[in-house]
């Protein structure tokens, strides 16, 4: 039997912004952790990641070019990431696999923001060919697609935050049954109970949320209610663990991570249970979690909490594997 590989279903490149703006958002956080370069990422026993462009005006517009535009310079860099630091630009499990294999880091192009589209189906089959295999339609604002359960607008203050009606539109209906037939992994994370609703009520393939949590655990907008877990359980999708802490929200410890996925496990089945550190793409992180390195450490908390080893070895990656199996091929 082959050994069990690890991935983490949900970071991002240290090339998401550019240069001018990556500076501007480090000197605003001065406390948030490191980046890390892919080159890093094994020495986590990371065999694969999902590294995701965003494509939604949070970040697009410091790109100065179209949002497409700056979704494709995102993922050219991370490309060229891949190829300099020895890593392999995987589209399916199988590659997952023979990359792990080889002792090489799989790399699965994804997408957070499907905004950069618009409403041309066109674009989302032209990353499908470009190879990405997993996108997140709604990210940090309301867009064509849907709504999202945590708007931008209320890190900053009072500003207006909904101008559309709540829940996946008809053109995210029409988006969702395109990603099923182009094969690519639906993530709804940060999606609304409504919109995640009705991505899990339209697609016939496994819907996923690669960086969440459990309401019933901690009342976190990000995270899902006992309904939307099951929901998404009810598809053979997956939840995926965040060790993301920042004032008061989020995980404050490993032992509060696993304590999630005790929750989810006790509801639906660890075999609905994956990890999604967004490497990258946080401002704070659990307590005794720093960066990929961590990655074992939940592993063994996990271990702790009364996993068994097979049952770890699904959460760390076996399980995602499955779902990409199911939806790429």
């Amino acid at each position: 039997m082959s050994p069990a590989v690890v991935v983490d279903t949900h970071t991002h490149a240290t090339t998401m912004l550019p240069r001018f703006a990556a500076a501007a958002y480090h000197s605003v956080l001065r406390g948030r952790p490191p980046d890390v370069g892919l080159a890093e990422v094994p020495e986590g026993g990371v065999d694969a990641i999902v590294a995701k462009a965003v494509g939604d005006p949070i970040v697009t517009r410091w790109h100065l070019r179209s949002p497409f535009q700056a979704v494709q310079n995102q993922l050219s860099a991370i490309i060229d990431e891949a190829e300099r630091s020895g890593a392999r630009v995987v589209r399916t499990a199988a590659d997952v696999r023979a990359a792990a294999a080889d002792d090489v880091l799989a790399v699965i192009l994804g997408l957070e923001g499907a905004d950069c589209i618009g409403t041309d189906l066109g674009l989302l089959s032209q990353l499908a060919g470009d190879g990405l295999r997993v996108i997140v339609p709604v990210h940090l604002g309301d867009n064509q697609i849907g709504t999202t359960c945590l708007p931008w607008q209320k890190y900053v203050g009072p500003l207006p935050v909904r101008r559309q009606e709540i829940g996946l539109t008809a053109f995210g209906v029409e988006v969702v049954r395109a990603m099923n037939e182009l094969g690519i992994v639906i993530d709804g994370s940060h999606a609304d109970e409504p919109t995640l609703f009705g991505m899990v009520k339209h697609s016939s393939a496994p819907v996923i949320c690669s960086h969440a949590g459990a309401q019933a655990v901690s009342s976190f907008e990000r995270y899902l209610s006992d309904d939307a877990i099951q929901a998404v359980a009810g598809t053979d999708g997956v939840i995926g663990l965040w060790p993301y802490f920042m004032r008061g929200n989020g995980t404050p410890t490993l032992d509060a991570v696993a304590a999630h996925a005790r929750h989810i496990a006790d509801l639906v089945g660890a075999q609905h249970v994956c990890l999604g550190t967004d490497m990258n793409g946080v401002p704070g992180l659990a307590e005794g979690y720093r960066s990929e390195k961590d990655v074992p450490l939940i592993a063994k908390r996990l271990s702790m909490a009364g996993f068994s080893d097979t049952e770890v070895d699904g959460i760390m990656g076996e399980n995602f594997l499955r779902v990409l199996e199911a939806v790429v091929g």
